[in-house]
């Protein structure tokens, strides 16, 4: 087997010699409006808010200005409960220095960012937020189970942009719990995260899970031996079933196979469990498969979007979280 191996290698090194490079054609016509915007139902869901920018050709390069130059500004942006309508208002990094201290921190906090800290950095995101939401707790829209909501987006000269989205019933874990690493006791630091719920049965449920790790943010996360974050109960609908939490981590963090998707003894850890309707689901199922089908054999996945007009995603989850504190 290993001449085969070394053959191989001989191949591509001269292969990579001999080829000159190939810049693709691109197809690309012009800019799409890129929807990313969520709708949350949970004890400390966030007040609805929608993130705009413009696609751009693959082979672009990047730089601070060019990302600035990304976020769309100037739009209208609306939400729709079927009956009470809320027009989003822009917020962009620059602007939180204006704003009153608590509510400043408030949404600097709602958006992951340092509110005590420096605002004036050199990337200006933009994001449309139920901005009332912020200062009273409550958005105005009705946020419950089986509601649909709408959103309308008005950017000039360009067509109106809409999407729609359905608030899923949350599934609740029954248990979440912790146990020995597989190899224990030779690996005594790390250990595994479980979960424990009870699928609705004669009707179909779509799933996203997160963690968090101590004071890092809250990441995708996904179960051992998958590599997306969602998935459906076509396999376990009406059961009982277990998951072992695999953690997730930052993209650009480094690769360390002997502990990734593990948690260490004394950590802190949320496992925060999503359910979401269809569309939405299906979004972060094509999108996730085509981001791990990347490399020169890997099969192109078509993202499916609920944008009309755009491209992206318009979702509404609800969800909840789960502490445990991982004895040392």
């Amino acid at each position: 087997m290993r001449y085969f191996l070394l053959l191989g290698l001989i191949l591509t090194c001269f292969l990579v010699s001999c080829e000159e490079e190939y810049i693709p054609d691109t197809v690309f016509d012009q800019p799409q409006v890129v929807v990313e915007g969520y709708i949350e139902m949970a004890d400390n869901a966030l007040p609805p808010y929608v993130l705009l920018t413009e696609s751009r050709p693959y082979l672009s390069t990047f730089d601070t200005e060019t990302l600035n130059g990304l976020f769309i500004r100037g739009a209208d942006v609306w939400i729709t409960d079927g009956t009470d309508t809320v027009k989003l208002t822009e917020v962009c990094l620059a602007d939180l220095a204006a704003l009153d201290t608590a509510l400043r921190n408030s949404v600097a906090q709602g958006l992951g960012l340092n509110a005590g800290g420096n605002f004036n950095q050199n990337l200006n995101l933009c994001v449309y937020v139920d901005i009332n939401a912020f200062s009273t707790g409550q958005s105005s829209l009705d946020i419950r189970a089986g509601k649909t909501y709408d959103l309308i987006v008005e950017i000039a000269n360009r067509p109106r942009v809409t999407a729609r989205t359905t608030m899923p019933a949350n599934v609740p874990l029954d248990t979440v719990w912790y146990q020995n690493h597989p190899q224990y006791p030779l690996n005594d630091s790390l250990v595994q995260i479980v979960g424990f719920f009870r699928d609705p049965a004669n009707e179909s449920n779509y799933y996203r899970i997160f963690s968090r790790r101590n004071s890092e943010p809250m990441y995708p996360a996904s179960t051992f031996g998958v590599a997306v974050s969602v998935t459906d109960d076509n396999i376990f609908n009406g059961q009982t079933s277990s998951f072992a939490l695999q953690r997730g981590q930052s993209q650009t963090q480094e690769f360390d196979q002997n502990t990734f998707g593990y948690f260490w003894r004394g950590d802190t850890v949320v496992l925060r469990a999503g359910s979401l309707d269809y569309e939405h689901f299906r979004f972060w199922q094509t999108s996730e498969y085509n981001s791990n089908s990347q490399g020169p054999f890997g099969n192109y996945v078509r993202v499916e979007s609920n944008i009309k007009n755009g491209i992206g995603v318009f979702g509404a989850i609800a969800y909840a979280d789960y502490k445990i504190i991982v004895p040392r």
